[in-house]
């Protein structure tokens, strides 16, 4: 008759433990339980005791800065106070030394002031950048 094999050394066995398995989930089981009444207690009892006080007070005014009520009607009068100082005229001094004038205008000047510095002067046909960058591309030796 034929003989059963035995097992080499170290073979795992064919059946499954279930009572391991069974006792290692009970206990991870007991486990998050106690977790669970533990911070329901520590919850209830530590952190907040009288939750139901103190939402049922009524509420104090909270410290400055406060929130805006209307932030878009205010953002629109602040825009509106700003387009005026951009746009109009005005003293800017008791003394009546110094003005304030439009924006778009202020432009206007400053670019007719400045408008000679940033125009490029022609010399001979051929433009003031471009023959500087020509005298100085020279090397000493060559002529001119």
């Amino acid at each position: 008759m034929a003989e059963p094999m035995e097992k080499p050394f170290g073979h795992e066995p064919d059946a499954i433990n279930y009572r391991t398995i069974l006792v290692i989930a009970g206990i991870f089981a007991v486990v998050v339980i106690a977790i669970a009444v533990a911070l329901h207690l520590i919850l209830s009892h530590a952190v907040i005791p009288n939750h139901a006080e103190i939402a049922a007070r009524s509420a104090q005014i909270p410290p400055q800065p406060r929130l805006q009520a209307h932030p878009q009607t205010d953002l629109a009068t602040f825009r509106a106070e700003k387009q005026a100082l951009l746009s109009g005229y005005a003293w800017t001094d008791a003394q009546h030394d110094y003005a304030r004038i439009p924006i778009q205008r202020a432009m206007k000047i400053y670019a007719a002031q400045h408008a000679h510095a940033s125009a490029p002067s022609i010399l001979n046909g051929v433009p003031a950048s471009a023959s500087s960058n020509a005298k100085s591309a020279r090397s000493p030796g060559m002529p001119r």
